[in-house]
């Protein structure tokens, strides 16, 4: 079964073809420029996890957790616009951020008392934890500005 960053570049793959030759309709444009955005964001999550420092040093720690704090606080403020519009559209795009803000205000939370112990690992593993937790409401939230199914429309 494929990832969803497999799938996502599968789909930017297919929506190549129209978009060099100019046979790109609207729709095509937005789910590529949104599957552009989706893997950048997938494949830097994935370099914080690599990236995490196995280390008991809080002071290392510190400096890692807010790269990948400022980066998760960065997708609640970018690219608020989207395919969808109206007010059905508003209002889930509204709910589907109230859950992205309340995921990030769990994980800010658990952090502000995290103690990795002797565990090197306790911090790579809490980070992925994170970005486990933040990437499908993330999506889900995507997914109210600009649908992107499955199989890609071409």
């Amino acid at each position: 079964m494929a990832t969803i960053l497999e799938s996502y570049r599968n789909m930017k793959t297919a929506h190549e073809s129209g978009i060099q030759t100019g046979n790109a309709g609207q729709v095509s444009v937005w789910t590529y420029q949104e599957l552009l955005y989706r893997i950048e964001v997938l494949e830097v999550c994935q370099m914080f996890v690599k990236s995490a420092p196995d280390s008991v040093d809080i002071k290392i720690l510190v400096t890692h957790y807010q790269m990948v704090d400022a980066f998760v606080q960065n997708l609640t403020l970018e690219r608020r616009y989207g395919v969808n519009s109206g007010d059905e559209a508003k209002k889930q795009c509204d709910t589907a951020y109230g859950s992205l803000i309340q995921v990030i205000e769990g994980y800010r939370k658990g952090f502000g008392s995290f103690a990795p112990g002797n565990d090197s690992g306790c911090y790579r593993k809490a980070i992925a934890g994170v970005i486990q937790t933040v990437l499908p409401v993330w999506i889900q939230y995507r997914q109210t500005y600009t649908e992107i199914k499955k199989e890609a429309d071409r």
